[in-house]
């Protein structure tokens, strides 16, 4: 099975604008419309789960075949690429839901001194775990869409204008350029004073 250009430049901007829709329901630390909740980061570590599975069946359709051909090696090593950057945002939810949840276990505690300030590290480490799956989540659907592009055939007009300027014209003949004398480089063994 040879994959084409078009499905697979499809395919992988499809996966990209997936973890984009994630990174834009991320919860935001300190918004009250968007703070994060248990539910709402157990919902997006399911949904993550879904887009890595995504990926997977998107290696496996074009692994899976007995011929394989460069290009769509390269598409299997694009969508192969994005699972680890997938993988560091699923530890980051993950560390987020324990965090919450420890955070709701101990809200009876919250006015004793060693649980305020255990909480006070619980909320920093959530800020920290979100801001590293907001970067993961960029990186990935930034390198899908790079992928995207690099795997799009050119447009029409492009091809027809390349084949149209190379049979056009003739390419000029590398003839070297001629330098005169004077504008010649100095010998290494010529001293200046």
């Amino acid at each position: 099975m040879n994959t084409t250009p078009v499905p697979d430049a499809r395919a992988l901007r499809s996966a990209a604008e997936n973890f984009d829709a994630l990174r834009g329901k991320l919860p935001i630390p300190g918004d009250p419309h968007r703070g994060p909740e248990s539910v709402t980061v157990a919902k997006q570590i399911s949904e993550l789960g879904k887009r890595i599975t995504a990926l997977g069946d998107e290696i496996l359709f074009r692994t899976a075949s007995p011929d394989l051909d460069a290009h769509t090696a390269k598409v299997i090593s694009d969508f192969a690429a994005t699972v680890e950057p997938a993988g560091e945002v699923a530890s980051a939810l993950g560390s987020v839901a324990h965090q919450l949840s420890f955070l709701e276990r101990t809200e009876h505690l919250r006015d004793q001194p060693d649980a305020m300030d255990a909480r006070e590290v619980a909320t920093l480490v959530i800020g920290d775990a979100l801001g590293l799956a907001d970067a993961f989540l960029r990186d990935a659907s930034y390198s899908l869409y790079a992928a995207a592009a690099a795997a799009s055939p050119p447009p029409r007009q492009l091809r027809a204008a390349r084949s149209r300027s190379t049979a056009a014209a003739p390419l000029p003949s590398a003839t070297p350029p001629t330098v005169p004398p004077a504008a010649a480089a100095p010998s290494r063994t010529t001293r200046g004073r």
